[in-house]
């Protein structure tokens, strides 16, 4: 019985010293060590906007915003503070936290930046007090950037003619303002930083003398088309080189308008009294598709309106609407009080005419007229330089522009629904507005403003004052994007931004503007052509 318990006691022993049941050596290998924990990552912060690209006119400041992301939560709240070498920057910096983490710093470029070519880093102190005495775990950033500031007549730095590679989503400039409503809108959202000079040329020589209005331009396919004195002419958007030259001079008394465009087909209202025509030309190669007779004075037109195979255009010998097909077949005049230098807004249902004191709508088809509304005066104008633009379903806005440039008028919301206007406000009103996403804006002479206005009521939402000495007049209307808003004054053209209504990109020249499916934004005045690529 002992050696049995004995032999019992030996067998645990060698268990718990690790031996097995049959050999009996010893493991002597080494434990492994443990794994060491992972470094902790050095704290970061990566630019999302990347490098700053933008052009500026003398004289103005612009607003750029930076959009950052860290890699840590930062301590307290978040303060920057901004310098470069060049000392081109505003100090003050403005943080905004955005929903996702990240964060966008605003930084302002002083306006008094002399013309030149300026390169460096936008250097940005990261803070967690207001006095930047406290650094966040990251001190600064560094933004690389490239800013030309240019003055009126300085050298044209160079043409970038990159690849045209068309926005799929996007319609034609097809007609005064864009398209058949007048809107000045195009569905993009464009990138400051993505801007670039594209092209100059000399002038079109498409300024008509009634109140020095500067034809319009039409684009499609990577063609524009404007007109002058006696010919119509289709460029490539590629490189200004003239494609087509169509010549009216034959005509008894040989006058063009600017050109609108649809399917293919150029449209121009040409010539005086008794050789007034619509001509419908091929797009492509100029061939004349249709010559129709209108009866006129001597006067001219804003751009014919093209919409659902029609094409509308202000015309008579006592005023009016003429309406034709696209195989150039008359489909009706309508009569209205004699004006000229205004072209109809068209949508499924009406054909908007405004002339200064009152909207009238017609069918689109028959000619019918369905309804007018009166601004209950006798103020129609002889030359009226712009038109009616439809809102959102049963609004159209107009303003008598004429009085507008001159003595001071209304911006007017007609209710095409009801038959009766909605709202008015009082100012100096002289170009057609533009009109997105239930807003309207309104170049205003006074006060000497753009104005953002609620379209339920008129409100004002917010407005943006031009920041050169000497700007007095607004050189062409609106134009609208998602984001920016393009606003042309005697001096300069400008990119507002939307959201916080700062310019964010400026060009030392003023003119018609035209943003077309290519991604160009072009510039027209009586001495040049400029073509910026936006995208």
């Amino acid at each position: 019985m002992k050696k049995a318990l004995a032999w019992i006691t030996v067998g645990i022993a060698l268990v718990a010293c690790g031996g097995g049941g049959s050999g009996g050596t010893e493991d002597t290998t080494a434990p492994e060590p443990p794994t060491p924990p992972a470094p902790a990552q050095a704290s970061s912060v990566k630019v999302l906007s990347g490098s700053i690209i933008r052009y500026a006119a003398k004289n103005t400041g612009l607003s750029i915003d930076i959009a950052a992301q860290p890699s840590f939560k930062p301590v307290g709240t978040l303060y920057a503070m901004a310098s470069d070498k060049a000392s081109i920057m505003q100090a003050p910096v403005v943080v905004t936290a955005n929903t996702d983490g990240s964060y966008t710093l605003a930084v302002d470029t002083l306006a008094s930046m002399a013309p030149g070519h300026y390169t460096g880093d936008l250097t940005l102190k990261l803070c967690s007090d207001a006095a930047c005495a406290t650094p966040q775990p990251v001190h600064s950033i560094a933004v690389p950037y490239d800013i030309t500031v240019m003055a009126a007549g300085n050298a044209w730095p160079g043409d970038h003619l990159t690849p045209l590679v068309p926005w799929t989503d996007v319609p034609d400039w097809t007609t005064f303002q864009g398209n058949a409503a007048h809107t000045g809108y195009v569905p993009v959202e464009l990138k400051p930083d993505q801007f670039s000079l594209r092209l100059k040329t000399g002038s079109l020589g498409n300024v008509l003398e009634y109140q020095s209005y500067s034809a319009t331009l039409t684009a499609s396919n990577g063609l524009f088309y404007a007109s002058n004195a006696q010919v119509l002419k289709a460029y490539k958007e590629f490189d200004g080189s003239v494609v087509w030259t169509y010549d009216v001079s034959t005509l008894e008394h040989p006058s063009v308008n600017p050109p609108a465009l649809a399917d293919g087909i150029v449209y121009m209202a040409a010539g005086l009294q008794n050789s007034t025509y619509m001509f419908g030309l091929d797009a492509a190669k100029g061939t004349v598709l249709f010559k129709s007779p209108m009866s006129a004075v001597r006067e001219n037109y804003l751009a014919p309106t093209p919409f659902n195979g029609a094409v509308y255009t202000n015309a008579g010998t006592y005023g009016g609407l003429y309406a034709f097909t696209a195989s150039g077949e008359r489909l009706f005049i309508g009569m209205l009080p004699e004006s000229s230098m205004w072209t109809p807004a068209v949508d499924s249902t009406s054909v908007y005419a405004y002339d200064g004191d009152s909207l009238y709508m017609f069918d689109p088809r028959t000619g019918t007229e369905l309804r007018r509304i009166s601004e209950g005066g006798y103020f129609y104008a002889d030359i009226l330089n712009g038109a009616a633009v439809i809102g959102s379903p049963g609004t159209a806005f107009a303003a008598n522009y004429v009085n507008g440039a001159a003595m001071g008028n209304s911006l007017v919301k007609f209710n095409t629904a009801k038959g009766f206007i909605d709202w008015r406000i009082e100012g100096a009103y002289p170009l057609t507005p533009g009109y997105a996403g239930g807003v309207v804006y309104a170049p205003n002479r006074s006060p000497f403003r753009i104005e953002a206005r609620a379209e339920a009521d008129g409100a004002l939402n917010w407005s943006w004052t031009p920041q050169v000495a000497g700007e007095t007049k607004w050189g062409g209307e609106l134009v609208l994007t998602k984001n920016l808003l393009f606003v042309s004054t005697n001096m300069a053209t400008y990119a507002v931004d939307l959201r916080t209504h700062k310019a964010v990109w400026s060009y030392p020249a003023g003119g018609k503007l035209a943003l077309t499916q290519s991604g160009i934004l072009y510039i027209q005045n009586s001495q040049a052509l400029v073509a910026i690529n936006v995208k």
